[in-house]
């Protein structure tokens, strides 16, 4: 079996692990163009995690076609595109059956992308994960909201220490996640919950839908901003949408003038969670 590690995607691991400094760089000096895609093939979830509006209100399953998938990433491969990409929105992706085909479809269209698994580990069992490896996967990250889950255990222990510590980041909720997001005002978190000045996750992370639409940002659960349909429009179109791009620049100069924003970010209480942790 051959894992790739991507070697040339140093840049970006560098930028994911100083977020702190993101906005600022952003604003003045990297150019509008995002560095994460987050493309969602499978809309349905297993769990009802307490962080996540799923667990209250969950969407209508669905999965995006082969077809669209494939062609948002060939649009991503003609811009030269090499940061992250994950199959993910608020779906767990291990639970479409056809996500070691395109994963390998994608690392054969991106071979300079760092493809990351976000998932709940649930399904992560062995066979699963060393087919994903072998699709070209980077880098399980797996979140528990609480024990580890029997299928994950037994893939731990089917891999060489060597190789699982490369490419798995295991993160317990409660011990990890210090300051979550309230995911646009759905789950709040009371002194625990993040609070920001200004925000760069709509100009670093293009988020699609299993509808194929897309979002503001990865915590627009309901789709209150989104800015088209990758189905019938090119992404750079929408990308450069010219609302967009004002949108973007606002939110990294602090300037939250859309309701959701200025909830997200806690600078107006939230009115209507669906549930409150606080």
């Amino acid at each position: 079996m051959r894992y790739h590690a991507d070697p040339m995607s140093l840049f970006f691991d560098a930028l994911d692990s100083l977020k702190s400094v993101e906005t600022p760089l952003r604003r003045w000096v990297l150019p509008d163009r995002f560095h994460r895609v987050e493309i969602e093939t499978n809309s349905r979830c297993n769990r009802g995690c307490h962080y996540c509006p799923v667990a209250v209100d969950p969407r209508p399953g669905h999965q995006m076609s082969e077809a669209l998938f494939l062609s948002i990433v060939d649009q991503l491969a003609a811009m030269g595109f090499r940061g992250r990409l994950s199959p993910h929105f608020f779906g767990e992706p291990l639970l479409d059956p056809r996500l070691p085909h395109l994963m390998a479809e994608a690392r054969k269209r991106l071979p300079k992308a760092r493809i990351v698994i976000y998932t709940n580990g649930d399904a992560l069992t062995p066979q699963k994960a060393h087919a994903l490896l072998d699709a070209g996967v980077s880098l399980f990250v797996v979140t528990f909201e609480s024990a580890e889950s029997e299928a994950f255990q037994k893939t731990r222990a089917s891999l060489p220490w060597w190789t699982f510590r490369r490419h798995f980041l295991v993160r317990h909720f409660q011990d990890d996640v210090k300051a979550p997001f309230n995911r646009g005002g759905t789950v709040l978190f009371g002194a625990k919950e993040l609070h920001m000045s200004s925000c760069h996750a709509p100009s670093s992370t293009l988020v699609v839908d299993a509808w194929g639409k897309l979002k503001l940002c990865p915590n627009d659960y309901y789709g209150v901003e989104d800015w088209g349909d990758l189905g019938t429009t090119k992404l750079v179109d929408l990308w450069d949408q010219p609302a967009f791009r004002a949108t973007r620049r606002e939110l990294l100069r602090g300037e939250f003038k859309k309701e959701i924003c200025r909830t997200c970010v806690g600078k107006v209480p939230v009115t209507r969670p669906l549930a409150d942790h606080g």
